[in-house]
């Protein structure tokens, strides 16, 4: 057979092209010659200060160019973790930081520990946000911010009732909230009261009953995270904390069993209540609906001072298949820069240098920054969820059907073994 030279040649071309291409994109960054791409994922309520940043960033970095993939809470879970099992995953991605020790677990994510000591250290950013983006002695994530709850309570109302201040422990609070609690217009039923819980949402439902249980020097499973821990002292004290200003003090409404969080905020509003935990980001929304009302805020009030707080927030994570990772370091490292960081978070960032910005000049905030130094990370366990159901099934059946608090968590604690045995 002939042999059409042309043809060999042609084929001998595509194959020197095709080798030269891959190895200029490969895992080895020093091969890339010309500029870098990268990509990164963000959440749509961030894109318009991530796109600021990334403009400025290419600035000054004319090597790196920042390309953009917008994700939205209802699909970014199940598009973030195909996206880190995938052959190639993005540079870098914005993340709920209660997912990353999932992701850890799983080898998906880059331990980012050298990272950190060869750049800014890790210092000046939040206890609790770095522990919620660690796993065994690594961290995974760049927190850029971090949430926790406070306090948020009606002056006028205190006031009214003689107090200038919100009280500092839980017994206090609850004899507070028993003046707090009245029938303003004389019919005989009560249309003021203290407090309430969103109880009509699992998920509102169970952070608050965490909230009380970490308060109270309880935690959910034992050390080594193999069976409940809910069966104690603190357990029940926490299921009595919440069920008790239903059923039994009566300063919070059995309508408490129908809300969200947004929907108590709506009672607060409609001054309903006088005070009740909730975040930060209540306070723009009850200026705007109710600028009567004199806005208070505190900690939550714990045993002997301030209690604790749930934590969570949004932190970068670099894929543990993806390519240039120095650069996409670098950008997270502009990022972290405090006046950055500052742009970029709902509500506060993972430095404390960063409260330092005039954005956070509010003193309404004060409380809820000085919270975070009690917080614990949100639940990541594989089994969280089914875990989730049955504290939110007993805690109902504790406030709606009179169950016993010591029994309910009886049966919890039983219910979770037999779950993690499984």
């Amino acid at each position: 057979m002939k042999v059409n030279k042309s043809i060999v040649l042609l084929c001998v071309s595509i194959g020197i092209a095709t080798l030269f291409v891959s190895c200029g994109s490969g895992d080895d960054d020093a091969a890339v010659t010309g500029p870098v791409n990268v990509t990164w994922w963000v959440p749509n309520w961030d894109e318009a200060a991530a796109r600021e940043l990334a403009t400025t960033f290419e600035t000054e970095h004319e090597d790196i160019t920042i390309e953009f993939v917008i994700t939205t809470w209802d699909s970014m879970e199940n598009q973030i973790r195909a996206g880190l099992m995938s052959s190639s995953p993005p540079q870098l991605i914005t993340e709920l930081e209660s997912r990353i020790r999932a992701y850890a677990r799983s080898g998906l994510l880059t331990a980012l520990n050298e990272y950190y000591t060869n750049g800014i250290g890790t210092d000046d950013f939040i206890r609790s946000a770095l522990e919620i983006n660690s796993y065994n002695g690594q961290i995974y994530g760049l927190p850029f911010r971090h949430d926790g709850s406070g306090v948020i309570y009606n002056r006028t109302l205190f006031a009214e009732a003689g107090y200038d201040s919100f009280p500092a422990t839980w017994d206090e609070a609850m004899t507070v909230s028993e003046a707090l609690t009245v029938d303003r217009d004389g019919d005989g039923s009560i249309d003021q009261y203290a407090i309430a819980w969103p109880l009509g949402n699992q998920a509102n439902a169970v952070t608050r009953y965490l909230q009380q249980l970490f308060t109270f020097g309880g935690d959910i499973l034992n050390d080594d995270l193999t069976a409940s821990a809910l069966d104690s002292p603190a357990g029940v004290q926490a299921m009595d904390a919440i069920a008790g200003t239903i059923l039994t003090r009566k300063i919070a409404p059995r309508s408490t069993m129908e809300l969200d969080n947004t929907l108590l905020r709506d009672l607060f509003i409609n001054e309903n209540i006088a005070w009740y935990i909730g975040g930060q980001f209540d306070i723009d929304p009850i200026r705007e609906e109710n600028p009567d009302i004199e806005i208070g805020t505190a900690v939550i009030p714990g045993v002997n001072g301030m209690g604790y707080t749930t934590v969570n927030g949004f932190s970068l994570i670099i894929p543990a298949g993806t390519d240039h990772k120095d650069q996409a370091w670098e950008f997270a490292e502009f990022i972290a820069r405090p006046e950055n960081m500052a742009t970029l978070t709902a509500t506060f960032p993972g430095r404390k240098s960063a409260l330092n910005h005039p954005k956070f000049d509010d003193p309404l905030l004060g409380p809820f920054s000085e919270q975070l130094a009690r917080g614990k990370s949100e639940p990541d366990y594989p089994q969280w969820l089914e875990m989730e159901k049955i504290i939110y099934h007993y805690l109902q059946a504790v406030i709606l059907n009179g169950m016993d608090s010591s029994e309910a968590l009886s049966s919890i604690d039983e219910e979770i073994n037999t779950l993690l045995d499984n």
